[in-house]
């Protein structure tokens, strides 16, 4: 069990750092010597809050394939969802059809759901109003857009992460 919290400390520290790096505007030793002080600082503050031991994902090349594929999707479907957003609003009658619906969705980790949830959010046109163990509220400005999410592609995505987590 502590070795699984290690891996996920050194998982978690990598990952801030290296989002420290891509928002970072220089790359010099002191932005680099304040990013890692961040980055641990950070997981030294959170990781009891952030990580039980069944959510450490195992740091594999297949872990870090799914991350990249998970925000791969994530962008292309925000993309697709701004364009949508914005036909719908600068159509001259604004087609929009307001639509509350539970969705149904297979993930069981705790972390992994709220990171869908998050997504959903984040993608313009729909909102996570509520989560349970086997549903989420969402509510969608079309019934497209909330129909697309169950069985979709970002869900699928989340799945193919949390199979790598167990």
């Amino acid at each position: 069990m502590k070795a699984k919290r290690s891996a996920g400390a050194v998982t978690l520290f990598f990952a801030l750092f290296v989002f420290w790096l891509i928002i970072a505007a220089d790359a010099n030793w002191m932005t680099l010597l304040v990013g890692a002080l961040a980055s641990a600082l950070i997981v030294w503050y959170s990781l009891d809050m952030v990580f039980t031991s069944e959510d450490v994902p195992k740091l594999s090349v297949r872990t870090v394939w799914d991350v990249c594929r998970l925000v791969w999707t994530f962008m292309r479907e925000m993309i697709v969802a701004n364009i949508q957003v914005a036909k719908i609003v600068l159509h001259p009658k604004m087609p929009l059809e307001p639509t509350f619906r539970q969705v149904r969705q297979p993930l069981k980790k705790d972390l992994i759901r709220t990171l869908y949830g998050n997504a959903i959010t984040l993608t313009p046109g729909t909102l996570t109003v509520q989560m349970d163990e086997q549903t989420i509220l969402v509510h969608g400005l079309t019934r497209a857009h909330v129909e697309q999410l169950e069985g979709g592609t970002l869900e699928k995505a989340f799945t193919a992460l949390e199979g790598r987590s167990r």
